[in-house]
C-alpha cells in the first residue's frame, strides 16, 4: 500500500480552515483591519520588528534608538483591544497546532521510546 501522506497533510489544511480555531482568528484580524489607527500601528509594528529580526540574521544587532522604538511601539499596538482578540486567537489555533504536531510525530515518539530516559530517570 502506498500512502501519500501529503494528500493527507492537504486534507488537513482544508479541514483546519473549517475549525472554530481558524474562523475565530479570521474574524479578529478582520476586526483589526476594521479599526485602521489599530491596523496601521499592528503592520508598522511587524515591519520594525522584521528588520530587526533581518539585521540579527545578518550577525547585525538592532540599534538601540530601533530598539526602544520597536518596545514603545509594542506597549501602544499591545494596548489596542483588537490587537489583544487577535493574539488570542493566535494562542488558541498555536495551542491546537501543537497538539497536531504531537499527533503527528506521536509514532516518532514511540519508536525512540525505549532509547530516551523516562522523566523520573533523570533524578
Amino acid at each position: 500500500m502506498v500512502v501519500n501522506i501529503y494528500d493527507t497533510a492537504n486534507d488537513l489544511s482544508r479541514q483546519l480552515v473549517e475549525t472554530q480555531e481558524y474562523q475565530a482568528l479570521k474574524k479578529a484580524l478582520g476586526e483589526l483591519k476594521a479599526d485602521s489607527e489599530a491596523f496601521d500601528s499592528f503592520k508598522k509594528f511587524q515591519q520594525m520588528q522584521a528588520n530587526a529580526q533581518q539585521k540579527q540574521m545578518q550577525g547585525q544587532q538592532p540599534s538601540e534608538d530601533e530598539v526602544k522604538a520597536i518596545q514603545t511601539l509594542a506597549k501602544e499596538v499591545s494596548g489596542k483591544k483588537a490587537v489583544q482578540n487577535l493574539m488570542n486567537q493566535e494562542r488558541q489555533i498555536d495551542q491546537m497546532l501543537q497538539q497536531l504536531n504531537k499527533t503527528i510525530t506521536g509514532p516518532i515518539q514511540e519508536l525512540y521510546s525505549d532509547i530516551m530516559p523516562k522523566p523520573d530517570e533523570n533524578k
